[in-house]
This record gives structure tokens, C-alpha cells and sequence, in this order.
């Protein structure tokens, strides 16, 4: 009797151990820095003891960047101000191309990061790479009350050999993605700034995109609350060919909301031979946001302002395009302003050569909705001694694509066109077939005023407020006009109408 009873409680404790054992562990609270005992010394020594599960919280100081994190963790600061994530290129790698950790990052600075890789250079300050099987979505982070700042992606050295990348042999080819994040995953930034970062370096980048945040096809990105500022997309001679996206580009899917994307740059400063159409080989694109063909985005209650494009070009045309958004996807943009931004061209003096600045606000070959939003005060400037000059689309630029404006105002946008020869058009509005097709335009309950063209002589200005029409027959292009002022605007209100 007595045996049988042992038998059964160690029988007993034996499945009690083993239930017990079955148990996941219990998520631990580990602490980086600070006079607290058992803290470890470093950040990444603290992510290589980690559990899925864990929290991670940094003491006040600035720890060593060049960190991997491959695990479930939550990573806490104490303030952007005091705790500081420096160094490395990139500061921050969430993801290992094969687990898809999701990982929660606040209350910190990450900056000082230099991704100076050859041939392609992606993410200087935070890299959220894709899986290697399939190059499909990679980790799910997201981002509070922080501050990525201060980053660079810039290649040390063109691609080697001879083989050509695109029209461009590798020995002249680099690319810099993504100065302050480069995304391939699922991204969400709340109450985050993303300011002064940089993609591209002199003389070696021929490509930089997304000065601030560079965006993948597979990438879903979410701005709650945040701001991007002051960031940059930049080439230069010799093999600096195209600049897009100061403050972000986009390939995938993009929600912004609460937000500001404001005083972002794109520079293209080269000496290549370019020749607008036939052969575009230079070109700056969008200080503030491209949208890649593909790409989708809902952006509300965000200001898109002050945002520069600026292109120059010693040894062809030069090309500046979009200075506050290019849509070549799908953009609904809602309660929103686009105003302020900037686009100037120029080319070599007595070169012959081309100046196009073109689409102050932005520029459409995709679809647009824009309702209950102000799209004003963005300028074009465009400058050659000797050769051609076009300025069009002040506020928007629609070409073979699909706008709609619904209870928008158009306001105070200008363009200047100084050479001897080449167009003037749409002060506020250019709606053509740019090759892809008839244009679809409709406008609504809207405001067209204020806009203006001017032009050195030899050129007459075309369309001050809305310029709808071939441009080289001067056949009108239809268009939907509902309950809309078009008033005020010089030197005309409208042609095509």
C-alpha cells in the first residue's frame, strides 16, 4: 500500500515537472548602461542574451550602433534626448534575411550611421532588410518618440567591371538608398522625426532615392504623428546621373498620417550628355515624396511644403521634376497642403542645352484623388543663355494620367521660364498626353486663382490658370469642370477650356 502511494505522488511529481518544463519561459526585463547590478555593457551584448519576448531598457548615454536584431524583443530608451544609438552602417539591422523578428523601438536617438557599401549602399541610420527566400516582406518594427537623424547612405565605390547597368557600365554605377531607413518590411513610425539624413555621395553615386526613407515593393510603411525634414538625395559629377525622393521614395505601400514632410532636397549637379526625350540620362525627381509605378499611399492631414528640386548640367540637358510629390502609383491625398515647393533648372552658359522645370507641386502619370487639400505657392524656374526652356504645371502636373480635385484650392503658383526659346504652360494646372493617352481630369467645387507665368520674350506664356491642350497643335483636351472659380490668374485664366 504504502509502495503503490510512493509510486504514485513521484508519478505525480514527475508530470508536474514535465508540465512545468513544457512552459514558455517568462519574458525578462534586461537593462543596458547605468549604476544598476547585472546591467550589461553594451547594446548588442544585451540582444545576444535576449529571449523572443524580452525588454530591453538603455540608461541615459550613447551606446555603439552597427547592431543586429533578430529576436522578438521591445527596445526602451529614456528620452531622444539622452539616449543615443551612434555608429555603424547602419545603425540598426532589424532582421537577419531569414527569421521575421517583430521588434518595438522608442524613447531613443539613432544617428552617426554610414552605409558606404560598393556598388549599392541601403539604409544608413535603420535597414529593415527582405527575406532571402523569395525577397519577400522582412520584419515588422515600429518606431516611437524617437529620432533618426544624422545618417548617411553613400557608396564608397562604383560597381566593378564592364558590364553595363542599364545604359551605364557597372565601373560608373552606385546607388544609395535610403540615407535614414531602408525598408523591406513592415515599418510604423509614430511620434518619430526623420531629419537630416542623406543618400548619396559626391562624384561616386550615380542614383540616390529616398534621402530620408527609401521604401521597397515588398515594404509597408506608416507615419502616425511624424515629421521628414531637412533630408537629402544628392549626385554630382563625374558619374552623378539621377536624384529622386529627398524625403522618401516609395515602391510599396505607404499610409501617412498627422504628418509633416517639409524642407527636403534633391540636387542632381552633373556633366553628362542627356537629351530630353530621347534620351534622358539626368534628372532630379521630388523633393518630398516619389511614388513609384506600383506603389499605393493614403496620406491625410499632412503637409508636403518647402521641399526644393534642383538639377544643373554642364554637359547635356538638365531636368528638374515634382518639388513636392511624383505619383506615378496610386495617391489619395485628403485634408491635406502642397505648397511651397520649389523646382529650378539650369544648364552650362552658351551651351544650347535644355533647362526643364517642371510640376512645382506634383507631378501625376499614375492616379490621384485629392480632396479638401491646398496645392499653392510652389514655384518653377528654369534658365539657358542659348538653348530651350520649359516650365508647366505650377500646382499639378497631369500627363496620361488620372486627377481628380474635389473642394481643392490652386493658388499663388508661378513659373518663370528665362532663354530664348521653349513653353510656358499651366501656371496652375498642365493636363496632356504625354505619349501614354488622352488625360483624365476632373475638377470640382474647387479654386483656381492667383497663378501666374512669366517668360523672357520670344516665349508667350500659355494657360495662367489651366493649360489643357496639345502643345503642339493647340487642340483643345477635354476635360470636367463642376462648380469652379478660375479667376485672377496671368497671363490668362485658361486654354482648353
Amino acid at each position: 500500500m504504502g509502495h503503490r502511494y510512493w509510486t504514485g505522488v513521484c508519478a505525480a511529481v514527475g508530470l508536474l515537472a514535465a508540465s512545468l518544463g513544457a512552459q514558455p519561459a517568462v519574458a525578462a526585463d534586461l537593462c543596458v548602461g547605468g549604476p544598476k547590478p547585472g546591467c550589461f555593457a553594451t547594446l548588442q551584448a544585451a540582444i545576444g542574451a535576449a529571449q523572443d519576448g524580452d525588454t530591453i531598457k538603455l540608461a541615459p548615454g550613447t551606446y555603439a550602433g552597427g547592431i543586429t536584431i533578430a529576436k522578438n524583443v521591445e527596445l526602451i530608451g529614456t528620452s531622444p534626448a539622452s539616449t543615443v544609438i551612434r555608429g555603424g552602417g547602419p545603425v540598426v539591422t532589424v532582421g537577419d534575411g531569414v527569421s521575421k523578428p517583430t521588434v518595438s523601438i522608442s524613447r531613443v536617438t539613432i544617428t552617426g550611421g554610414l552605409n558606404d557599401s560598393t556598388g549599392v549602399a541601403a539604409g544608413g541610420g535603420v535597414a529593415i532588410p527582405p527575406l532571402a527566400a523569395g525577397n519577400a516582406t522582412g520584419a515588422t518594427v515600429s518606431i516611437s518618440d524617437s529620432v533618426i537623424s544624422g545618417n548617411r547612405a553613400a557608396p564608397s565605390a562604383t560597381f566593378p567591371g564592364p558590364t553595363p547597368c542599364g545604359s551605364v557600365p557597372f565601373d560608373q554605377c552606385a546607388f544609395a538608398l535610403g540615407g535614414g531607413v531602408d525598408n523591406s518590411g513592415t515599418l510604423t513610425l509614430t511620434d518619430t522625426r526623420v531629419t537630416d539624413n542623406v543618400a548619396g555621395s559626391a562624384g561616386v553615386t550615380s542614383s540616390a532615392a529616398g534621402g530620408g526613407i527609401d521604401n521597397h515593393p515588398q515594404g509597408t510603411l506608416t507615419l502616425v504623428r511624424s515629421s521628414v525634414t531637412g533630408n537629402r538625395a544628392a549626385v554630382s559629377s563625374p558619374f552623378g546621373r539621377f536624384a529622386e525622393g529627398g524625403g522618401m521614395l516609395s515602391s510599396g505601400t505607404l499610409s501617412i498620417e498627422d504628418s509633416v514632410v517639409d524642407r527636403n532636397s534633391v540636387d542632381a549637379s552633373t556633366a553628362v550628355a542627356s537629351s530630353f526625350p530621347a534620351d534622358v540620362q539626368q534628372e532630379a525627381v521630388a523633393g518630398g515624396i516619389r511614388l513609384e509605378a506600383g506603389a499605393v499611399a493614403r496620406i491625410t492631414r499632412t503637409s508636403i511644403s518647402d521641399n526644393v528640386v534642383t538639377s544643373s548640367n554642364l554637359g547635356g540637358d538638365a531636368q528638374a521634376v515634382a518639388g513636392g510629390m511624383d505619383v506615378d502609383g496610386t495617391l489619395l491625398l485628403v485634408d491635406s497642403r502642397v505648397d511651397r515647393n520649389s523646382v529650378t533648372a539650369t544648364v552650362a552658359p552658351a551651351s544650347g542645352f535644355l533647362a526643364g522645370a517642371v510640376f512645382g507641386g506634383l507631378e501625376v502619370q499614375g492616379t490621384a484623388t485629392i480632396r479638401r487639400s491646398s496645392i499653392s505657392h510652389n514655384v518653377m524656374a528654369a534658365a539657358s543663355a542659348t538653348g530651350a526652356v520649359n516650365v508647366a504645371g505650377g500646382g499639378i502636373g497631369n500627363l496620361s494620367a488620372h486627377v481628380t480635385l474635389e473642394r481643392t484650392l490652386l493658388v499663388g503658383n508661378r513659373g518663370t521660364a528665362s532663354g530664348p526659346f521653349g513653353l510656358a504652360i499651366g501656371g496652375a494646372i498642365v493636363n496632356i498626353d504625354f505619349g501614354g493617352g488622352p488625360p483624365e481630369l476632373a475638377v470640382s467645387d474647387s479654386v483656381v486663382t492667383a497663378n501666374r507665368l512669366e517668360a523672357a520674350p520670344g516665349i508667350t506664356p500659355q494657360g495662367g490658370g489651366i493649360f489643357s491642350a496639345n502643345i503642339f497643335s493647340g487642340d483643345p483636351i477635354a476635360f470636367t469642370l463642376t462648380r469652379t472659380v478660375i479667376a485672377g490668374n496671368k497671363p490668362d485664366q485658361c486654354v482648353g477650356c
